[in-house]
């Protein structure tokens, strides 16, 4: 939703600002790398199938993500209106570093290995040992959810009365920890293997999100920061001028289809 430097009542609500341009396009990297990361963990450290993570689990979760952000934009709405102000803003929903990761390594992963390996010893063949672990990891991670919810509703309640007698240093100070380890260094050390396209991306969101200094027709930096990253790999990569990583040319493969739910 938009946002203006207005605090002062006015009249109609601006559905869109500039600004959002810059909001949607971190908001959906962030969330893809979380499902980038997720993905990475099941399949590369435990072996879970890629097709239930990419049939099931993605499309759950992107849907989930979608009616989530729907939903704090009429609560944004509605608020303005009664409000009058023009400066009322959504909260972004999405995933978050911490418990994707958390959930993947703690409940997922050793979920699937303890029900492959149960199966396994049952007599099972192998193949149909990793489709029947992965469904019922998956239904665990529904549960999962489902739980998490719940505690969650619960704990709304008393929210506020947390807030204001825990210091905010003890309820984000952990988050933060966790943040600089998983959404700053890790990153950091990624950058720095292609550093000249790295340094490159990286002053731009600080010129622009840090800054505050607009961009010629207000092109939104991190839109922009991931355009140009692209084409100085593609430019760079051929001459042998990335300053570290090998280039390679992917391989491209693209198949049509409608994201139809299945069981």
């Amino acid at each position: 939703m938009t946002s203006t430097d207005s605090t002062e009542p006015s009249g109609a609500y601006r559905w869109f600002g500039a600004g959002d341009l810059n909001a949607f396009f971190a908001l959906m990297l962030d969330n893809m790398l979380n499902l980038v990361v997720l993905s990475g963990i099941l399949a590369g450290a435990f072996g879970f199938p890629r097709d239930v993570i990419l049939y099931k689990m993605i499309p759950g979760t992107a849907l989930g993500v979608l009616i989530g952000d729907v939903v704090y934009s009429w609560l944004a709405v509605r608020l303005a209106r009664k409000s009058g102000r023009q400066d009322i803003t959504a909260m972004p929903l999405g995933l978050d570093t911490p418990s994707t990761i958390g959930v993947a390594l703690s409940v997922l992963g050793p979920s699937f290995i303890a029900i492959k390996s149960d199966l396994l010893a049952s007599g099972v063949l192998e193949t149909d040992a990793i489709r029947v672990a992965a469904e019922r990891t998956w239904a665990i991670g529904m549960a999962a959810m489902l739980m998490m919810g719940v505690v969650k509703v619960v704990f709304s309640f008393v929210g506020e009365w947390v807030r204001r007698r825990v210091p905010q240093a003890g309820l984000l100070g952990s988050i933060g920890g966790i943040g600089l380890a998983l959404l700053c260094f890790l990153p950091l050390v990624d950058m720095f293997r292609a550093p000249v396209i790295g340094l490159v991306c990286l002053g731009l969101v600080l010129y622009t999100l840090v800054a505050r200094i607009k961009l010629p027709f207000n092109l939104p930096g991190a839109a922009v920061g991931v355009l140009a990253g692209t084409a100085l790999y593609y430019i760079l990569g051929p001459l042998d001028l990335l300053g570290g990583e090998t280039f390679a040319l992917p391989t491209v493969e693209l198949t049509p289809a409608f994201p139809w739910p299945s069981a």
